[in-house]
């Protein structure tokens, strides 16, 4: 493994990398939305950098988790898909990676690498891990050394692992409050107040393990990499009290529904997902995407009121967690930053959920960088970012020279305020089934390109005057010349981001 160290390992900052699944860009008390109020996730964006154009290099969880797991797109890492297990799986992992320079490293919460009916197999080596196993096992997994894991996701979750253990020895019947064990089904569409105690919820346990850690590390030499992951503020949208109540429902501003024949323009997917009939585009497993879901109609308010409640929540307990860092003298060497898988569409143009639909709501991310002692107080940016250029970045900071095949770039320079952007575009790849449907999204500053592999159908929005993508220019003449441009950007960028390679050495 090459590693390059820049400075001693005292000296070196710790990283936490806190994630959440399935929140909007918009979905923060800073960007000025009713009913979000998000003090600490305010403070990160006041008081470090607030990327306000920051993207997924995928609208699905696993292709982006591991982009953030191995630096990679999910063209280059293969892991395209949820329902998709990597074998073998990577090893040249940003924790392993910095394992080896010196740091310690651990992930706690939802992890989702791999398929779902694989995720404790792969964790635990083990077919069906007895519930004694969780008891004294915490890592190493994928490069971290020490881990804690959860899966599922509010009353849709059969708690596992580690947090099952945790449920257990709060001493409550647990099972009453996800429905799978008294019905054995899934429930996508519930809204409202869920009656698990706050303390008792999935994301007061994350940042819980998330503190004792930071405490235990505090008394260490070595720096630390750290990921808290979430579940929330995934669907179901069920929030536990006080939360919910706590958000007025009548403040709360809902998304533009569906606008008769404004998909008539579109790649069929967009109807498909409206209608929820994918025909032959399915491959039999199902379309990970956006839906169309008219179940929801009636309790638009509801969801969203639960939307904000549970990010209020999280914030509340992320809170928790800078406590810990301050309480512990930690936070001045500390670069924290937040971000999340993807977005959710939440009844935008008639669509809920994330995927195929190539919307800023899906595809658009928040992103907050904070670290009072090493990156200087710069408010919003309108720097372009990818999460897949996380684990450049926190090589850059830790005085690690990247591995060869490590993609993304570094976002070091607009964090410490020496240049205003890195890049000029990002790209969004989406590859929801293995050979039915393959989307590439090229954004700029002002516009947005979508192409597909098997048509000759595409999108270009101009997000300046129209950011909510309502006219779709592909076709229009007098936007020929821009949709050219654009498309040898697209074809440069594809070049540019191929993996470094080693250095020639002789001329045979």
């Amino acid at each position: 493994m090459d590693c390059a160290k820049v400075s001693p390992p005292h000296m070196r900052p710790n990283i936490l990398l806190i994630t959440s699944d399935q929140h909007r860009a918009d979905h923060l008390g800073c960007m000025g939305t009713p009913g979000f109020n998000t003090p600490n996730f305010d403070r990160m964006a006041r008081e470090g950098v607030h990327f306000n154009r920051a993207y997924t290099p995928c609208p699905i969880c696993t292709p982006t988790r591991v982009s953030l797991l191995t630096g990679q797109y999910p063209s280059r890492h293969g892991a395209y898909s949820i329902g998709v297990t990597l074998d073998p799986f990577p090893t040249q992992t940003l924790p392993a990676i910095l394992n080896g320079a010196g740091y310690h490293t651990a992930l706690f919460g939802k992890h989702h690498f791999v398929r779902r009916d694989d995720e404790l197999e792969h964790i635990s080596g083990m077919k069906n891990p007895p519930a004694s196993f969780w008891e004294n096992w915490n890592g190493p997994y994928v490069g971290f050394q020490e881990f804690q894991a959860n899966t599922g996701h509010t009353i849709n979750n059969l708690p596992e692992a580690h947090y099952r253990r945790f449920l257990e020895a709060s001493g409550q019947d647990y099972r009453q409050w996800f429905p799978q064990y008294r019905k054995g089904e899934y429930n996508y569409f519930q809204t409202g107040a869920w009656d698990i105690p706050a303390e008792l919820h999935d994301s007061s346990w994350v940042a819980q393990v998330t503190n004792d850690y930071l405490r235990r590390r505090a008394t260490e030499d070595e720096p630390w990499y750290c990921w808290a992951s979430f579940q929330d503020p995934h669907e179901p949208f069920v929030c536990p009290e006080p939360w919910y109540s706590a958000v007025d429902q009548e403040k709360l501003r809902l998304y533009e529904p569906y606008r008769e024949g404004e998909f008539d323009d579109r790649h069929e997917i967009y109807r498909r997902m409206f209608t929820r009939d994918f025909g032959s585009i399915n491959d039999g497993n199902g379309i990970p995407s956006s839906f169309g879901e008219p179940e929801r109609n009636p309790v638009l308010r509801e969801a969203l009121q639960a939307t904000a409640g549970m990010v209020n929540f999280l914030d509340d307990r992320i809170g928790s967690i800078f406590r810990t860092l301050e309480e512990t003298g930690q936070l001045e060497n500390t670069l924290v930053v937040y971000t999340s898988d993807h977005g959710e569409m939440h009844g935008h143009h008639g669509l809920w959920g994330k995927g195929c639909a190539a919307y800023e709501d899906s595809q658009r991310i928040p992103l907050l960088a904070w670290g009072p002692g090493l990156i200087p107080a710069t408010g919003k940016t309108e720097a372009l970012a990818n999460v897949v250029d996380l684990p450049r970045t926190f090589l850059q900071f830790a005085g690690v020279k990247p591995p060869l095949g490590l993609q993304g770039v570094d976002l070091a320079p607009v964090l410490r305020r020496e240049q205003e952007s890195v890049q000029d575009a990002v790209l969004i790849e989406l590859r929801p089934t293995h050979s039915t449907l393959y989307q590439t999204t090229l954004v700029t500053a002002t516009h947005k390109l979508v192409v597909y592999r098997d048509t000759d159908e595409g999108e270009l929005y101009d997000l300046a005057t129209d950011p909510s993508q309502y006219r779709n220019l592909w076709s229009s003449p007098d936007a020929r010349e821009l949709r050219d441009t654009l498309m040898r950007r697209l074809v440069r960028f594809n070049m540019e981001r191929e993996p470094e390679a080693p250095p020639r050495v002789s001329f045979a």
